[in-house]
């Protein structure tokens, strides 16, 4: 060894006494610095002991990194092979791996030593990634999240994407978890996210994003660049707000702001890469074209034309695109068709098999399973019981909201595909499932190995999706959601009807807000609850079909006298505009809260030309295939029932019985030029939270809190919990340790809304024991609905304070303008300004009523 890289040697080793191996070696390599021995081969009196001497080399580079700073664990992993390098020692990688499977080695150490290690040939993917996960399931706090920020750096090497699959989904799941805990520290829930996006497919990728798409739309300046950043860094596409965030940063002299310039520069680079590909590509294809012209073929495509252009850009893409080997043709194909429909109107649409799947059994509303909504919780990433469907078997089996079904009979869920995971569920009505059901509060080894004792069997039966939830209000006001126009929808909502008839029913409340439509034919029967018979709901004008018109055909089932009110909001569309402009036209109910969405046309599902669906034995003639039933005919031979891809085209429009249209046109640039919506007569906003509280009340819900509350009160005060599930009169003394439980928050929130999630949550919990779905709209909280009922109560000659459940909930209409002259009203108005600035300081009032009755004294002044 050269005497000056002896030196450079000694100064990367920490100032330890060294071992008589270590020292021997060096000496060695001193003495036959430039001697024809060096090297490999050097004689066995300098080889000998190159075992012992890496060891020693390890020991003195792991030393006293219990609280070593993560730029000293990276200084010293390269340090580490250097001196290897250097010392012409062989076999550092098997010594490193040997000093890793050893017990007892503090995080620091592992950390280095990964790090040294991941610079090797060879790696052993699944026997490093083991000991980082580690690091990254620890539980948080300060030096643990420093820990675990580290060991998902590592993981986000390439190295890793050796892992075999299912150890790369094991991995890629826990990062996730660990990304959506709200827990960790920020900068670890990125690292994390970003590792997932090196490791995972296509979902994996999007969920990461999701994260941190959480951070670049926080309201806190610092969150919000590291959001940009990460989201740059994992290769997202520079638009709209992460463009406009990594500009802000680009300017200023920190660096943060130097990589936010790196990153658009890159981006700028990738562009002008583009543009010349393109005119290289317009090049290829003039060539084509000429070659065309004269009749030659290339490749074997049609001569010339569109479908010529078209499939040579398939071929582009295929062959330059970033990550142009993930996608399929036929999926770039699909794109290409989806792109022609959507180039016609919006609500034209080409349907994958997959998606038609889903669409079928939207609209259909039943299936044979277990009954139950499920989902991946995004906090712990197990496949959840979100609600179950309170007539199903599941519930009546015991399983509750929240519940994880970690293993179906010998399958566990942990890691796989939730679709994958609902196929095992759905069944043959009568088969029975066992699963494995994890709950809050067990041992959490039991999610990976669940014991008997959590397996709960289930007879699966045919399941019939609820349509609608209802309640009757105080004052015997029916509420009634409808969710869809699927094909039980009418049928669905005649039993409540009949039901509150019955119980004293004085007036009703249809919401239909956030409602997307569904089946013409469930618009009609519905509308005919309501309507006199042969009354007219709708009409069709088509260029290819003579006009149609649909009339009611049965005697309404509510009395024509009894006050009636639809609500409805942008989310409104449809079937759902359809049936509340018709009411609307004929005055049969008022239309109350926002413009609707403005869908007033009409598609029809058309099969691809020259594709059919496979064949079925339809067992329980329905006519439709469920997923039990025997496959006779696989076109594909890929052993699943494919349905045939479909094409949802624009065929007619809609009117209403005035003789008016619903539908929002717009032209090929996306300029609206007709509006359109059903309008409704008396507007009301819902109800608007400021930005800096809703960030601020998910980062409650992300610490679990609220849920962490109810369980702890939820035996002990169960007839408390369900009284205010009903009505809590936003008092918040009737929740037992509310302050104690407020200020452990430390959250800026004003109690008001702290109220309001725990509400939230305690409604969840109470549905589940008394097995009903509360509707959608909730009196307490709910401004349009108050309205609603404000509105039905006059009708009836009362008003909301002369019933107590309303008295304390139900805000005053201050609808009655003020008559002012001009110098009163500017005078005002910087009165109602300062009262308003000292109110919010003050956080008595509830952030909603302030904002409304602000609204309603300044447009009382501005009529």
């Amino acid at each position: 060894m050269h005497q000056l890289h002896r030196v450079a040697l000694l100064a990367l080793l920490p100032t330890l006494t060294l071992g008589p191996a270590l020292s021997a070696t060096l000496a060695v390599s001193s003495s036959t610095a430039g001697s024809p021995f060096a090297g490999p081969t050097a004689p066995a009196s300098a080889q000998q002991d190159a075992g012992a001497a890496l060891s020693e080399l390890i020991t003195l580079q792991t030393a006293e990194l219990a609280e070593a700073p993560r730029d000293e664990l990276w200084r010293r992993a390269i340090a580490l092979r250097d001196a290897a390098r250097e010392l012409n020692l062989e076999g550092l990688d098997a010594a490193i791996d040997a000093a890793l499977s050893k017990p007892g080695l503090d995080s620091g150490a592992v950390l280095m030593l990964a790090a040294a290690r991941i610079q090797g040939a060879a790696v052993e993917a699944g026997k490093l990634a083991t000991p980082l996960i580690d690091l990254l399931d620890a539980p948080a706090g300060a030096r643990a999240d420093e820990r675990a920020i580290s060991a998902a750096t590592l993981l986000s090497d390439a190295n890793f994407r050796a892992l075999d699959t299912e150890e790369r989904r094991d991995v890629v799941r826990r990062l996730l978890k660990c990304a959506a805990d709200a827990q960790r520290a920020p900068a670890l829930r990125l690292e994390a996210a970003f590792a997932a996006t090196r490791l995972g497919g296509g979902d994996d990728i999007r969920r990461a994003r999701a994260v941190m798409q959480e951070f670049l739309a926080s309201g806190d300046a610092e969150l919000r660049a590291s959001g940009a950043l990460a989201m740059a860094r994992s290769g997202a596409e520079l638009q709209g707000q992460l463009f406009d965030e990594l500009r802000r940063l680009a300017v200023l002299p920190s660096e943060n702001g130097r990589l936010a310039a790196s990153y658009l520069e890159r981006e700028r680079v990738r562009e002008l890469g583009e543009r010349k590909l393109k005119n290289l590509s317009d090049s290829f294809e003039g060539q084509k074209r000429a070659a065309a012209a004269e009749g030659a073929e290339t490749d074997g495509a049609p001569k010339g034309g569109k479908w010529q252009e078209l499939t040579n850009l398939v071929e582009l893409v295929e062959r330059w695109h970033l990550e142009g080997e993930r996608f399929k043709r036929d999926e770039l194909l699909e794109a290409a068709m989806q792109g022609i429909l959507s180039s016609l109107d919006e609500h034209s649409t080409y349907m994958s098999p997959k998606g038609f799947a889903r669409f079928e059994q939207e609209l259909a509303a039943n299936y044979g399973g277990i009954g139950a909504y499920v989902g991946e919780d995004r906090q712990d990433g197990l496949f959840t019981i979100t609600r179950p469907i309170y007539s199903g078997p599941a519930y009546k089996a015991g399983l509750m909201s929240d519940d994880k079904i970690v293993r179906i009979d010998d399958w566990p869920t942990i890691g796989k595909p939730v679709d994958d995971i609902i196929k095992r569920l759905k069944g043959k009505p009568n088969t029975q499932v066992k699963l494995y059901v994890w709950r809050r509060g067990m041992d959490a080894t039991l999610i990976d190995r669940p014991s008997e004792e959590m397996a709960i069997t289930i007879t699966r039966q045919a399941i019939t999706i609820p349509a609608e939830q209802h309640q009757m209000l105080p004052g015997k006001i029916g509420l009634i959601t409808l969710n869809e126009f699927s094909q039980v929808a009418s049928g669905e909502l005649r039993k409540p009807i009949v039901a509150m008839l019955d119980g004293g029913m004085r007036g009703l409340i249809l919401d239909l807000r956030n409602n997307s439509g569904g089946l013409l034919d469930e618009a009609v029967a519905v509308a005919e609850l309501f309507l006199p018979k042969k009354t007219l709901v709708v009409s069709t004008e088509s260029r290819i079909r003579p006009t149609e018109k649909l009339y009611t055909r049965r005697d309404p089932i509510l009395p024509p006298d009894m006050p009636m009110v639809v609500l409805v909001n942008r989310f409104t569309a449809s079937a759902a505009e359809i049936v509340s402009g018709a009411l609307q036209d004929e005055k049969r109910a008022l239309v109350l809260g926002e413009r609707s969405f403005g869908k007033g046309s009409v598609q029809n599902l058309i099969t691809m030309p020259g594709m059919e669906d496979d064949e079925y034995l339809d067992e329980n003639k329905n006519r439709r295939w469920d997923n039990w039933e025997k496959i006779t005919k696989d076109f594909n031979g890929n052993g699943e029932f494919d349905f045939a891809p479909r094409v949802k085209l624009t065929i007619a429009r809609y009117l209403l019985p005035t003789g008016r249209s619903i539908h929002r046109e717009v032209d090929a640039e996306g300029n609206v030029l007709n509006i359109g919506g059903v309008v409704p007569e008396e507007k009301v906003e819902a109800t608007r939270i400021d930005a800096w509280r809703v960030e601020q009340m998910r980062r409650v819900l992300d610490r679990r809190a609220p849920r962490d509350y109810v369980d702890k009160h939820f035996a002990e005060h169960r007839e408390r919990f369900s009284q205010i599930a009903d009505n809590d009169r936003r008092d918040t003394s009737l929740y037992p340790d509310f302050e104690s439980f407020y200020q452990s928050l430390r959250t800026p929130l004003p109690p008001d809304d702290v109220r309001q999630l725990l509400r939230a949550e305690i409604r969840r919990r109470i549905q589940d024991a008394r097995g009903q779905e509360f509707p959608q709209g909730d009196f307490v909280e709910d401004r349009q609905l108050q309205a609603a009922i404000r509105h039905v109560l006059g009708k009836l000659g009362e008003k909301p304070e002369s019933i107590e459940d309303y008295r304390a909930t139900i805000e005053p209409d201050l609808s009655p303008r003020l008559n002012l002259a001009t110098n009163d009203k500017d005078k005002l108005r910087g009165t109602l300004d300062e009262l308003n600035q000292a109110l919010r300081a003050d956080r008595k009032l509830p952030e909603s009523t302030l904002s409304q009755l602000v609204d309603m004294l300044k447009g009382s002044l501005d009529n």
